[in-house]
């Protein structure tokens, strides 16, 4: 989680400083502590890209705001890769863990839900690799 924090904080950085944002290295930390604390950037992100339309002309606005958009959409999709990095479950049973984990406890079940789905998955396949290697000593 810190790790994707500073590589989206470090990325948020260079564009506001490309855009000339006042107090650029200030906003990168405040999008670090709130990637670190799981609440996202984009209370950072809109309102600096809503600053960049204001203050430039169009082309360079809408290549900072694409550039924004992809450092908000990177928490999304370095966490799984990171976090999957090691596992031997799917990446759908981990999936239906964060959706399945969200629907039943909001917020807490995005974290507990893939983990207990992770270890069922887990306990499930060696429960079935021992009963297989069971039955082929009896055999």
């Amino acid at each position: 989680v810190i790790g994707v924090a500073i590589i989206q904080s470090l990325l948020a950085g260079l564009v506001f400083k490309l855009a000339g944002i006042p107090g650029a290295g200030l906003l990168a930390f405040v999008v670090m502590i709130l990637a670190i604390v799981q609440i996202g950037a984009a209370i950072v992100l809109l309102p600096v890209v809503i600053w960049i339309w204001t203050a430039k002309d169009f082309n360079t606005a809408l290549l900072l705001t694409v550039l924004l958009c992809i450092v908000g959409v990177l928490d999304n999709v370095l966490k799984p890769l990171v976090m999957g990095r090691g596992l031997t479950t799917p990446t759908i049973v981990i999936l239906v863990g964060v959706i399945g984990g969200a629907l039943a406890h909001g917020i807490v079940g995005l974290f507990i839900g893939p983990i207990i789905l992770s270890v069922a998955w887990e306990l499930t396949v060696a429960w079935i690799r021992a009963e297989r290697a069971e039955t082929a000593v009896s055999d």
